[in-house]
């Protein structure tokens, strides 16, 4: 049931309404760090466990794969059996894992853990997003709210830059992982005390074929993507490519079948579900790889540390969570889509900027205006794609619509990076510092594109004084 209480006073969130936000963001926040805070630790972990390059990548991969190809099987058996129950579990197994991966000693130890850590992920992001969409009722105060989810997912994955490499050489690559065990505890304890359940009135069979062959495709799907990207061997990522695609076709079959499919075409055709999971897609996917890019450039091209490099992404992550809970109450007064449409204009605008940095180029001139704007465009754009894709769903399907969004952000930046650094690796002939940067431009020239090419999504949207495209309020 949604909270009065929390959506009175025009969206202001306080007491027990405004203590569970905090505690579900924090949940949220700690996940999306994870994603990319190994990214600055590789070259450590790689000289310390002796695992060859071909392998590494397979450190991040490990768990963003897990986490994207498991939300939303994880999301429906949220509303299902309970999200509250399925929250703690997940964090739980993700606090676990987390120590697992610390304290890894050889190659196979730490594969295993991040996989893990990615399960528990995936438990909790899809149930903690259907636990504040279900506690506010449509309007302001759900929109406030989603302006602060959307704040640490975006800002999450770019201070992860930042936490990753102050961690890694102030106090070695465990704990970057081992931090997260006092966080999950802590996380653990208050979630029994203030989380009330929450799971939906009516509990169909949990459609399990539906939930394998899903799991098996974007497994399948995102490995071959990486494979292809790592220049592996073509018949290992075409069958991989293929195994995804017969998996997706299976799974169609199936859910035509079943009388309460995992994949439910009504809620798909739902307010802006459908919508919103692609310009999510879109804006993790280029987000990620302009800020993977940049990363390479500075480390690379620059030769910064990696504490530098996360210093250098601090004033991102501060006007990310400046600006994006404000886009929550902007979109009650504006409706998502105009700010979806300045938010990708100033994304593409940041990467047309990046792709122009020179060899010999300076962080502070070359590379922090265009960081900047990437910083404001995503602040603008994250929280208006939240609230209309879960606007005008039933509470029932808050999981099932959560997972969905979940898995499109989380897997849209594994693809924009996968994608998008094979489009760089293409275009760079040598290993020299002009050879590099022309790849990087290459690759964030596509991103621009991509991104300006996206804002035809809301070309298709409903008319502007939708419920789910338009004001942002729901109708009386």
């Amino acid at each position: 049931m949604a909270s009065s209480s929390a959506a009175a006073g025009g969206g202001r969130i306080a007491g027990a309404s405004g203590h569970r936000l905090l505690l579900l963001c924090a949940a949220q926040f700690m996940l999306i760090v994870d994603v990319v805070v190994v990214t600055v630790a590789l070259p450590t972990i790689r000289a310390d466990l002796a695992i060859p390059d071909g392998r590494l990548p397979l450190v991040s991969v490990g768990y963003t794969l897990a986490f994207g190809s498991l939300l939303v099987v994880f999301g429906r058996v949220g509303d299902l059996f309970g999200r509250r129950r399925l929250f703690l579990i997940g964090l739980a197994t993700f606090t676990v894992a987390s120590l697992a991966t610390g304290l890894a000693q050889a190659e196979w130890q730490l594969l295993v853990a991040r996989a893990g850590q990615g399960v528990g992920a995936a438990m909790v992001s899809p149930t903690a997003l259907a636990l504040l969409t279900t506690a506010f009722g449509e309007g302001a105060a759900r929109n406030t709210a989603l302006g602060y989810w959307a704040a640490v997912g975006s800002g999450g994955a770019v201070a992860g830059q930042l936490v990753g490499g102050a961690i890694t050489d102030l106090f070695g690559w465990r704990w970057v992982f081992l931090i997260n065990v006092p966080i999950g505890i802590a996380t653990l304890v208050l979630g029994r005390r203030l989380l009330p359940e929450s799971r939906a009135e009516e509990r169909p069979a949990l459609d399990v074929a539906g939930a394998v062959l899903l799991a098996l495709a974007l497994a399948a799907a995102t490995l071959s993507l990486t494979r292809y990207a790592e220049g592996g061997p073509t018949v290992q990522a075409t069958g991989l490519l293929g195994l995804g695609l017969a998996a997706f076709a299976a799974l169609v079959a199936v859910e035509r079948a079943h009388r309460a499919p995992l994949l439910d075409r009504r809620v798909l055709r739902t307010g802006g579900v459908a919508r919103a999971g692609a310009l999510l897609l879109v804006d993790a996917g280029a987000l990620g790889a302009s800020l993977y890019f940049t990363t390479l450039y500075l480390q690379v091209v620059l030769g910064y540390s990696p504490l530098a490099v996360g210093a250098a992404f601090a004033p991102v992550t501060f006007l990310i969570i400046l600006i994006s809970p404000r886009a929550g109450a902007l979109t009650t007064r504006y409706g998502p889509r105009r700010l979806i449409a300045v938010g990708f204009a100033l994304l593409a605008a940041g990467m047309l900027l990046l792709a122009r940095v020179p060899v010999e180029g300076t962080y502070w001139r070359d590379a922090l205006p265009a960081l900047l704007l990437l910083a404001v465009g995503s602040g603008l754009s994250y929280a208006p794609i939240f609230i209309a894709g879960t606007t005008g769903v039933a509470d029932r399907d808050q999981g099932l619509a959560s997972g969905l969004l979940n898995s499109a952000q989380e897997l849209g930046g594994a693809v924009g990076i996968t994608v998008l650094g094979a489009v760089a690796t293409a275009a760079t002939i040598g290993t020299d510092p002009v050879a590099l940067a022309a790849g990087y431009r290459a690759g964030l020239l596509t991103a621009a594109a991509v991104t300006a090419t996206s804002l035809l999504l809301l070309a298709g949207s409903a008319k502007p004084h939708s419920r789910t495209w338009g004001s942002g309020k729901p109708h009386s």
